[in-house]
Parts: structure tokens; C-alpha cells; sequence
């Protein structure tokens, strides 16, 4: 007896591999939508605490009288009285001689003091 060949199983190796590349290719897409994900809150992350840095140096620079200060945000950045998930905190520390200008050190950090962003801003004093 003849055995016939229908293709039957060539067509489905053809469909294994075909499986099998859309498989690899998906993995490798998940990775790169995760990684990218993980840079946009990175980057999320750092241009929030560049703006509380920045707007905090041009209200020291701009007034007299400005204190130390330590601030809590949330996840959104929106400010709250204690806890939250970032923190930035302001030293001023004056001068050792007469004539010199006064410091503001700012740090944005998490809330376990991984530091984000850090400013450091000088003032001359009238």
C-alpha cells in the first residue's frame, strides 16, 4: 500500500514555528513596554522633584526670612501634613565669615531617603 502524503504534516511544523516566533517576539515587546514604563515614572519622578527644588530656591532667593522647611507629597505630588510617599527638605546655613553668602541646601527624596534631586543655592546677604 501507498502511504499519501497529504501535507498535513508539514503544515503543522509551519504552524509550531510560527507559534513559537510569535511567542519570542512577545516576550521581548513585554519586556520593552515594561522597561519603558519604569523610565516614564523615572522620569516622572525627577521633573516633579526638579519643579519643588527649583520653585523652592526662587522663594528663598526672592524673600527675606525664609526658614528651614520639610514638605511631604503623595504619589501625585500634591503636598500632605506628614507622611506621603516623597519628601524635600530645605537647610539654609549662614555664613562662617562676614561678607560671605548664605546657603540653601534643597534634597526631594522618598519617603526612605532615596534621594531624587538635590539643590544647592547661594545668597549674598545685604
Amino acid at each position: 500500500m501507498k502511504n499519501r502524503n497529504n501535507g498535513s504534516r508539514i503544515f503543522m511544523t509551519e504552524l509550531m514555528f510560527s507559534i513559537m516566533f510569535f511567542i519570542i517576539v512577545s516576550a521581548i515587546c513585554v519586556q520593552c513596554f515594561a522597561t519603558a514604563y519604569a523610565k516614564s515614572k523615572d522620569a516622572k519622578e525627577l521633573t516633579q522633584a526638579v519643579n519643588i527644588a527649583t520653585n523652592a530656591a526662587e522663594e528663598y532667593l526672592g524673600t527675606d526670612g525664609f526658614s528651614n522647611f520639610t514638605d511631604y507629597y503623595d504619589d501625585d505630588w500634591n503636598k500632605v501634613e506628614n507622611g506621603g510617599s516623597y519628601k524635600a527638605t530645605a537647610v539654609i546655613t549662614e555664613s562662617e565669615k562676614a561678607g560671605d553668602c548664605q546657603k540653601m541646601h534643597v534634597v526631594v527624596a522618598t519617603i526612605e531617603d532615596e534621594e531624587i534631586y538635590s539643590l544647592t543655592v547661594e545668597k549674598a546677604l545685604r
